[in-house]
């Protein structure tokens, strides 16, 4: 702008020393005045062509502003002439952004401690570990620009006013229905069957990308973790105690049957075989207890005579 307010005060001066030259000096005098006329203008022309450059930053997207006035084309990184220089050019950051909410202390209040507080299944709460990878698209800077860049930082505007909320619209509708201890029931013990927590983190980034994919450029969606209030955490914890006594016990009727097979093979064994043997179970299974005693393992002597 200050080669432009230069070029004007040039422009002027040469009019002056031109009209001076043409009508008020006299005949051997003319030439002086209009010659440093044509000077002035070229140079004029000169600081005119210089305030029309305009950078744009590496990694930033250039957004014309004439007057108050948002253009509509944007500005790539590098020079460009405008032949304007009174336009602004303003930068928006090009490059990914990141949002991350994580429950420090694994609270379902309001504040969730930094977690994304969520409405799940029988109008339960809980506090959600997730992360979004985002970036504005080029084509979409300049209305984005006009919509947010009134009030406050404009990348904390859009951040706050499209991809936050629609995030929380989306992950409180995809989990809206999810039951958990209906779910860890139903895949605890099972290889085959995954969870449906597993499936959040993808339809959420495909929602996200539907919703504002046209001026937001939804990179990746990390969704690792529901955090429950202590009453909830307690009844997954009772499911997955559960699963594990069973599958405890189960095991220790294999190993009971394996011990019977294997007393069986040694006739009537003397006490001393059979704390051998139980010593080699042992190898196996921690739970043995192989000397003679009220809480013995060895009460299969009798079974195998």
């Amino acid at each position: 702008m200050f080669q432009f307010i230069l070029a004007i005060i040039l422009v002027v001066i040469a009019i002056v020393a031109a009209f001076y030259g043409a009508f008020l000096a006299g005949n051997g005098e003319k030439g002086a005045p209009v010659a440093a006329a044509v000077i002035l203008v070229i140079v004029a022309f000169g600081f005119y062509a210089w305030g029309g450059v305009k950078s744009v930053p590496v990694k930033n997207i250039g957004i014309p502003v004439n007057f108050g006035a948002v253009g509509s084309t944007v500005f790539d990184p590098g020079a460009h002439e405008t032949w304007e220089p009174w336009m602004h050019i303003t930068d928006i950051n090009e490059t990914v952004q990141t949002v991350s909410y994580e429950d420090r202390g694994n609270d379902t209040g309001s504040s969730c401690n930094g977690g994304l507080r969520v409405r799940i299944g029988g109008q339960q709460s809980a506090c959600a570990d997730i992360t979004i990878q985002y970036q504005i698209k080029p084509g979409a800077a300049a209305s984005l620009f006009s919509d947010y860049a009134n009030t406050g930082n404009f990348m904390t505007e859009v951040q706050n006013a499209v991809v936050v909320r629609e995030l929380e619209q989306v992950v409180n509708t995809e989990v809206g229905d999810y039951n958990p201890i209906t779910d860890v029931a139903s895949v605890t013990g099972t290889s085959s069957q995954p969870s449906q927590f597993s499936s959040f983190g993808p339809a959420i980034l495909k929602q996200m990308q539907a919703d504002i994919g046209t001026r937001i450029n939804v990179i990746a969606v990390l969704f690792t973790q529901l955090n429950y209030n202590s009453t909830l955490e307690s009844k997954l914890a009772g499911i997955q105690q559960a699963y594990a006594d069973y599958a405890t016990a189960q095991e220790n009727v294999n190993v009971a049957h394996e011990q019977q097979l294997a007393l069986a093979k040694l006739g009537n064994p003397t006490m001393g075989q059979l704390i051998a043997q139980c010593l080699v179970q042992a190898k196996t299974n921690t739970n043995l207890q192989c000397i003679p005693g009220a809480t013995t393992n060895l009460n299969l002597q009798g079974s195998a005579k």
